[in-house]
């Protein structure tokens, strides 16, 4: 359903504005762009980068769709 690719730091900071439920997903910003983070086993994990109006759409599906589900890691 979406496309998750490894987080590659652009800058130094990333800002972090909401977070699901859970923890499971954040919505943050980094150097312009908007996208979705999440934790796996191996690190983090971005969907949906890009401008904020496109991103968000991604961070409004997934929160609706989530159902909380406890963490292995």
């Amino acid at each position: 359903m979406y496309e998750w690719e490894p987080h590659i730091p652009r800058t130094s900071r990333i800002r972090v504005t909401q977070t699901s439920c859970c923890g499971e997903y954040e919505w943050c910003s980094e150097a312009g762009q908007f996208f979705v983070l999440r934790r796996t086993e191996n690190g983090y994990e971005e969907t949906g980068r890009g401008r904020e109006a496109l991103a968000r759409v991604v961070w409004v599906a997934l929160v609706s769709e989530h159902r909380h589900q406890r963490r292995k890691w």
